[in-house]
């Protein structure tokens, strides 16, 4: 098999092959802390798309650049001024990132350290296996920023369970990797300097399977979710554009920002 030429160079999104189909897509010039503005969210999803269509592909991690976070949260300096029309085109863009997670035809391995918040706590939930390193930091801020977490938080009662899911989209609270591991919100927890060969390993036990058997079951896990699924995650997209119209989300997030400013 041939690998598809590759995408000319993006500004927020690299793209590195192994010789065995592993392929590393990893966001860049995002800040510190990964933050997903509409741009991120264009090139990280047609960076997944292009390794999602080559043939060679056998296994994808996802992650963050650096090490303080895999993505902090959605870009808050560009949701504040949105309005209705504009967050419909924001959270599309969420949407359409995560989707092409979730439509990859093999295993998404993502590699979690440091904050995983929000639009990445929801980017993480589309992948299928979740290795996180110790003290990494899970939440779904939205509601103390004027928003409820829509589209792909419908994913979370299934990983972590309706009770701990409760918990993190009604009250915004964050939760460590003890408890992300007890409800089963990641796959495996391990020390930071382990973090790189644990995902290693697991890419090589997904190496070791039948390249079209583990296409097929990846395919097969999908239809195991069953469409109702699906449903509840694309049919939320127009409740962000209501609370825009409303205004919530303006007046809780230029309150957040203006705290934040002033702290520093």
């Amino acid at each position: 098999m041939t690998r598809t030429a590759d995408l000319p160079e993006l500004d927020h999104a690299t793209i590195a092959w192994r010789d065995n189909g592993v392929a590393t897509v990893a966001i860049r010039n995002s800040g510190p802390l990964n933050i997903l503005s509409s741009a991120v969210m264009e090139d990280m999803r047609d960076a997944i798309a292009h390794v999602s269509a080559d043939p060679c592909l056998r296994v994808l991690i996802l992650r963050g650049e650096g090490e303080k976070a895999f993505v902090a949260g959605a870009d808050i300096h560009e949701m504040v001024d949105l309005d209705a029309q504009g967050a419909t085109a924001f959270i599309t863009r969420l949407y359409d990132l995560c989707e092409a997670v979730r439509n990859c035809p093999v295993p998404v391995i993502a590699r979690l350290c440091g904050y995983c918040l929000g639009g990445g706590l929801q980017l993480a939930a589309s992948c299928d296996i979740r290795l996180a390193a110790e003290e990494t930091k899970f939440g779904m801020p939205e509601v103390r920023v004027g928003m409820a977490s829509i589209i792909h938080a419908a994913l979370l009662p299934r990983l972590a369970g309706s009770a701990e899911a409760k918990w993190l989209l009604l009250t915004g609270e964050q939760i460590g990797t003890e408890e992300a591991l007890r409800c089963g919100l990641v796959t495996r927890v391990v020390a930071k300097e382990q973090l790189d060969r644990t995902i290693d390993a697991a890419a090589a036990a997904i190496l070791a399977c039948g390249p079209n058997s583990v296409r097929e079951q990846k395919w097969l896990l999908r239809r195991w979710e069953g469409e109702d699924v699906a449903e509840n995650i694309s049919r939320t997209i127009p409740l962000f554009a209501e609370a825009y119209a409303l205004g919530e989300p303006q007046r809780y997030l230029r309150a957040f920002i203006e705290a934040r400013s002033s702290t520093r």
